[in-house]
């Protein structure tokens, strides 16, 4: 296996996904690790351990910045002066200068560094760069549990699409269904007042159905314009009954019309899958099995030859996702992918039959990977 990927057989797979956007060792808004499951923490703080960090919670931080005479400067929030080796180690941690509240960690051992508000007021973490490897491997047991599960979700979603539509339960189906196909985001509903929609904040404006395909047309995530079709014809018959004016994905429940939410999106997956899946689960699951696929069938020697492969794979998984490459690598393609690539471990075996009941190709690959790993 390659280095820098470890794993854990102790880990609770429904651990929580730190997805992250730009570069992963630097900061991000995901929930600090305090936020999950008790039961889960003994697991996660002697891994820490092992890579001697200690998990700390923002809240207690005592070192702040503070603008000071056209610049910034470091002190406690008690007033008092640090010493010079904590002013260094905050300096190199290259802050945004844009962020406000800004705290910080008192040790250099902590998971997380810093913390702060950026610009439109979310808070932002900056974590130690050794956490990278805790989170890694968060997300290759948040995979596979994903992935065990996957078959028994698509068999679920199958047989609640053709129950009467009163209530949530064959709507969610259906929009989980073009989920796993299309790689839809949720849609939020912080998200849909900025302008950006997924799924669930659709619009029957969006959607344009002309005899059995379905196309979708809207503003995604930072309005970016998404053009979608769907050609499955069980999804565009149930799509065709979603005549409402307003939200596309509206159901009646004692004799009101109710807005299908997010929310109520994972929650369906949860009670489906028995596990702590989200949406987003997919569009990771998915962007690291084409990844794995694309690479797999790719005979590259040097380090210039899987550099072009590489990128050449983010921009194909890209398309798919609707994100940019680089948000693509960094978010939603594990790196174990990109590693055992590297390191020449990734071959067309990975991909071949028997296929895993319920899973492509390209899913079963994904999966005897991360099993591969995990021994």
């Amino acid at each position: 296996m390659p280095t820098g990927i470890v794993f854990r057989s102790g880990f609770r797979t429904t651990m929580h996904l730190f997805g992250c956007a730009g570069n992963c060792s630097a900061y991000h808004d995901v929930p600090r690790p305090q936020q999950q499951g008790e039961d889960m923490q003994p697991d996660y703080a002697d891994y820490a351990k092992e890579l001697g960090l200690e998990l700390v919670d923002p809240e207690t931080f005592s070192l702040k910045r503070e603008p000071y005479k056209g610049r910034f400067r470091y002190i406690r929030t008690n007033g008092r002066p640090i010493s010079h080796k904590h002013i260094e180690r905050l300096v190199s941690l290259v802050i945004p200068p844009a962020w406000t509240e800004v705290f910080c960690c008192d040790s250099e051992n902590g998971h997380i560094q810093a913390v702060g508000k950026d610009d439109l007021g979310r808070r932002q973490y900056i974590y130690h760069p050794s956490w990278e490897s805790v989170r890694n491997s968060i997300k290759a047991h948040r995979l596979l549990a994903f992935g065990k599960a996957l078959p028994g979700i698509r068999k679920r979603i199958l047989h609640d699409m053709r129950r009467a539509p009163t209530s949530s339960r064959p709507l969610a189906a259906l929009a989980i269904k073009l989920i796993d196909q299309k790689a839809f985001r949720a849609g939020h509903e912080k998200y849909a007042k900025d302008g950006g929609r997924g799924i669930a904040s659709l619009r029957t404006g969006d959607l344009r159905i002309n005899g059995n395909v379905a196309n979708f047309v809207f503003a995604g995530k930072s309005k970016k314009k998404q053009e979608i079709t769907i050609k499955d014809q069980v999804a565009v018959k149930r799509l065709k009954a979603l005549k409402r004016r307003g939200r596309l994905f509206q159901y009646k429940f004692e004799r009101r019309w109710r807005t299908l939410r997010a929310s109520e999106l994972n929650n369906y997956l949860r009670e489906i899958s028995g596990s702590k899946v989200s949406a987003k689960d997919f569009r990771t699951f998915h962007g690291s099995a084409r990844a794995l696929e694309f690479l797999a069938q790719v005979d590259a020697t040097t380090d210039a030859a899987k550099k072009r492969a590489i990128a050449a794979a983010m921009r194909n998984v890209s398309e798919f996702l609707r994100n940019t490459p680089a948000v693509t690598r960094s978010s939603y393609v594990h790196p174990l992918i990109t590693d055992c690539f590297n390191a020449g471990e990734l071959d067309t075996s990975l991909l071949r039959a028997p296929l895993r009941k319920g899973l492509s190709g390209a899913e079963t690959g994904l999966m005897r990977l991360l099993e591969r790993a995990n021994t």
